[in-house]
């Protein structure tokens, strides 16, 4: 009588004449069909998070191998009364036992089917963890703790919801069991017609994004852009010459300590394609400039393309280009695009005598003027906006990145304060500097954004994991994935994804109690390739802290040609002395220029403010427009004058230039977000990520 419906069991509530018996072979066949479609990899990631990650990888493979070959048996069921819970698995008789009056139950109300089939799923899955934990034990791995009751009921869980998220063929009217009484069978078929909508059952977050960091964020670039509005520039248009801005500091990503040469064999993650580091800035610059990009005009107009994005080139931060390496390599050798090295010695680093500048000046100003003529003749507004907030970058930095206040405060009187330079045949003595950008600059550069992407502070909200749904950290691997010569944890990855994109059309799944855990497995599997790619960014962090007393060598301020660093003249942070007087003052360039930008605009200049751009470029001595700021600051900031003045400031700025890179780095290294996932050995070895 196989295949009697349910609804015709009206009284099965006597069982005299034999014991009731029930069968399913539902969990067996289901991943037996899962075995078959899926390769080594992708059913290691699936199962890792619900058995364990420190699970040998040889007996996942088994276990395998064992469902492919048909030698994996299903376990016995036994019908029981007075038992608590719908099911329950016995280790030692591997044996799942059923309830009878849960039996009773379904056969009366057919919406209650859901909630039984799962705990027969996670029965099954119980008895999976049983042999898992035999196969250990055969193996040699006698000091296994056994598992407590809550952490069996967890696998359980686990198991069933796993198993409805990665298929979603059961649905009303599938068949998932028979119950044998009194002689006669009836089928247990799947009722899942009352399935509540998928929101119900996945908890709402709060959805957070990247928080910028200061040198392209709060209080840095984009707080001085605000002065704009100041001369009539409207939010959108600041925000759009902040755009300009930001593409230059991000910029420096495309380093050539980073950048794989076009058609260069695949190194990941020592070095990345410079296509791949822009397609990184572009999800960056989709966070950070959403507002501008939410038209499919808009986002056009503000894709970060290699073109827009350029590489790191010292000219557009005024930083100091010469390569003190003893072996130095062409970067143009990399790419086209990279500036001409500069070595000890080259022209560009003399000083000129009558500007009192160096030499390798030229190029930030040359930049400087090319910006403001596109920005005053592009045709397209976007662009004109664009170039001027480039060209703001480099005035900007001048500030931060020299010691252009330093020497400010000494032409006023205040000659203790350090200047980070000597003597040089000169008119004015002691020439303007800016600094060496370090090797721990660039990469703290990169771990910072793509942190922050690959590892964000709250999960993203269900309503936006809908079909075609990314993170930023699916989306950040998704790109990185690319670089591996072995394709397979791409393809594990767009796997998993592509199952999480079937969600909306599976009832069973929303009856999972497990469901929000199960949805994210391909933000916990990404959360493994981030680790693998962060940790190998730490380390080589790590190796440039332990270098930094080379970065620093000998005092610029007492040993002649002696150039300083980029972290050393730095005032980006308000740990420098004169953090906040490099910020006066590039406001009120920036406040000059931005009139200066809309005068022409509107007319009422015949040519682009290039000439005033370039003025700022100027060695202080030559200038008087900074003169009452710096007056008026100096005049309530003694004690920031005074440790600017301070003979140990060098050993400090040294000292905490170490500490802080240090304790950034344990920072990152100990955050939950960013700690390593403990895979078994065996699997690192078999599936190497690089």
């Amino acid at each position: 009588m196989r295949g009697r419906d349910m609804h015709d069991m009206n009284n099965a509530t006597m069982y005299e004449e034999e014991a009731p018996v029930f069968e399913s072979s539902f969990a067996h066949d289901q991943l037996t069909v899962f075995a078959m479609d899926t390769p080594e990899l992708d059913f290691m990631l699936t199962f890792m998070p619900v058995f364990g990650l420190e699970v040998p990888a040889e007996v996942y493979l088994k276990l395998r191998t064992d469902i492919l070959e048909g030698t994996l048996t299903n376990p016995a069921y036994q019908v029981v009364t007075q038992q608590d819970t719908i099911t329950r698995y016995d280790n030692d008789l591997q044996v799942i036992f059923i309830d009878q009056s849960a039996i009773d139950r379904v056969l009366a109300n057919p919406q209650d089917t859901p909630e039984f089939l799962l705990a027969l799923l996670g029965a099954f899955g119980s008895h999976l963890a049983n042999l898992i934990q035999i196969e250990r034990h055969a193996m040699g791995e006698s000091d296994l703790s056994p598992e407590t009751p809550e952490q069996a009921q967890q696998v359980a869980g686990r198991y069933a919801s796993m198993m409805t998220f990665i298929d979603s063929s059961p649905e009303n009217g599938t068949v998932f069991g028979y119950f044998t009484v009194a002689g006669e069978e009836l089928t247990l078929a799947l009722d899942v017609s009352d399935a509540p909508p998928v929101e119900a059952v996945i908890p709402e977050l709060r959805r957070v994004g990247p928080q910028p960091r200061f040198a392209a964020g709060e209080d840095g670039h984009e707080t001085i852009a605000q002065v704009l509005r100041e001369v009539g520039f409207s939010a959108q248009e600041v925000q759009a010459v902040y755009f300009g801005n930001w593409l230059r500091d991000h910029s420096q990503l495309i380093d050539p300590k980073l950048v794989r040469p076009e058609g260069a064999p695949k190194q990941f993650p020592r070095k990345i394609s410079r296509d791949v580091l822009t397609q990184i800035v572009d999800l960056l610059a989709l966070k950070a400039f959403n507002g501008l990009q939410n038209t499919e005009e808009g986002r056009e107009a503000y894709r970060v393309t290699t073109e827009l994005l350029g590489v790191y080139r010292p000219s557009e931060h005024i930083d100091n280009p010469t390569d003190h390496s003893e072996m130095p390599l062409d970067p143009r050798e990399i790419d086209k695009d990279f500036e001409a090295p500069v070595r000890p010695g080259d022209y560009a680093t003399m000083v000129y005598p009558y500007q009192s500048i160096k030499g390798y000046m030229d190029g930030p100003i040359t930049n400087l003027h090319h910006h403001i003529q596109r920005a005053g003749y592009s045709s397209e507004k976007t662009d004109r906006l664009r170039h001027f907030g480039e060209a703001l970058h480099i005035v900007e930095d001048y500030f931060a990145h020299s010691n252009f206040v330093e020497l400010s405060l000494r032409k006023l009187g205040y000659t203790e304060v350090l200047p980070w330079t000597t003597e040089a045949e000169c008119r004015h003595g002691l020439p303007v500097v800016t600094g060496l950008f370090s090797g721990f600059d660039i990469l703290a550069s990169v771990a910072e954004p793509l942190g922050k992407m690959m590892f964000p502070a709250t999960p993203p909200a269900f309503e936006d994991i809908e079909r075609g749904y990314r993170s930023d950290a699916e989306k950040v691997m998704l790109i990185l994935l690319r670089e591996q010569e072995n394709p397979m944890w791409l393809q594990a990855l767009e796997r998993l994804l592509a199952l999480r994109d079937n969600l909306a059309d599976n009832p069973l799944f929303r009856f999972a109690h497990h469901a929000y855990w199960a949805v994210t497995l391909p933000l916990r599997v990404v959360g493994h390739y981030c680790n693998q790619v962060f940790q190998s960014l730490l380390t080589k962090l790590g190796d440039l802290v332990d270098d930094f007393q080379t970065e620093f060598g000998d005092d610029p301020n007492t040993t002649p040609g002696v150039d300083p660093t980029h972290s050393q003249l730095a005032k980006d942070h308000d740990t420098h002395p004169f953090h906040e007087l490099a910020m006066l003052l590039a406001k009120e360039a920036v406040r000059q220029l931005g009139g200066h930008m809309q005068a022409y605009w509107r007319g009422e200049l015949a040519l682009p403010p290039s000439e005033e751009a370039t003025a700022f470029i100027k060695h202080p001595y030559d200038t008087d427009w900074q003169d009452a700021i710096v007056a008026e600051w100096a005049s309530t900031h003694e004690q920031e004058i005074a440790r600017g003045a301070s003979s140990s400031l060098f050993d400090e700025l040294r000292d905490n230039y170490e500490k802080h890179a240090r304790e950034h780095l344990r920072e990152l290294d100990e955050n939950k977000n960013y700690t390593p996932i403990k895979t078994s050995e065996s699997f690192r070895n078999l599936f190497p990520f690089f």
